[in-house]
């Protein structure tokens, strides 16, 4: 998983704070080992989130266990769709203590199904985007347009995603998301349009009208 890309998907849901401990730690599969962490007041609440990425070389899913703002807890699955160069799906599940270490959140069903919607798509790292289009699928019902910044790098998301994808972003973005002292995120969602008729059906359309107009 390209690293940086995969620091906005997992950052957003969860981060290291400072009175509430809870194990912090990051690792491919389902399972993973850290240390206790304190949060800070804001994050009250320790989560595991399953997360699986799919670029070019195929399907890696990660887990990640930290802190957790309580606005984030109870979301529903998220989706990320950047087209052919990137998709991820996930779940958050917050806990308290001792049952974190039985918690096993299940990835969430492939949503290959199109919902009508389009977003703009590209995934970029200190080049200019270039633009396309990406029919959303599923619960892909919001439009993500998304800058990070690490050190000197920057890469820059633009796709498909879920309401509750959106929702975690808007809280981080709320409590001045930071990832550590160089890592900084800027982004908005939108709700994602109708995609118009495309001109095929335009045609058929047309061509319909004029054979009723010849039968009658």
């Amino acid at each position: 998983m390209p690293a940086l890309l995969g620091l906005l998907v997992f950052s957003v849901l969860l981060t290291p704070g400072d009175s509430l401990e809870c194990e912090t730690c990051t690792g491919p599969g389902l399972n993973c080992t850290g240390t206790m962490v304190n949060c800070s007041a804001a994050e009250d609440r320790c989560a595991v989130a399953v997360v699986e990425v799919t670029v070019a070389d195929g399907p890696n899913q990660e887990i990640m266990k930290g802190c957790l703002s309580p606005g984030i807890c109870g979301l529903e699955p998220f989706y990320l769709n950047l087209g052919k160069m990137f998709t991820a799906r996930g779940k958050v599940v917050c806990c308290e203590g001792d049952d974190c270490a039985s918690v096993s959140p299940q990835v969430p069903p492939i949503s290959s199904k199109s919902n009508g919607k389009k977003c703009p798509a590209c995934f970029t790292q200190n080049f200019p985007c270039s633009t396309e289009e990406v029919e959303c699928t599923g619960d892909e019902d919001h439009c993500l347009d998304a800058t990070l910044k690490s050190g000197v790098n920057e890469i820059i998301v633009k796709g498909c995603t879920s309401k509750s994808y959106c929702a975690a972003v808007q809280e981080m973005m709320r409590m001045t998301f930071h990832v550590t002292a160089s890592e900084t995120l800027n982004a908005q969602c939108k709700p994602a349009n109708k995609a118009p008729p495309s001109s095929r059906f335009r045609l058929l359309a047309l061509l319909g009208l004029l054979a009723v107009k010849i039968l009658l």
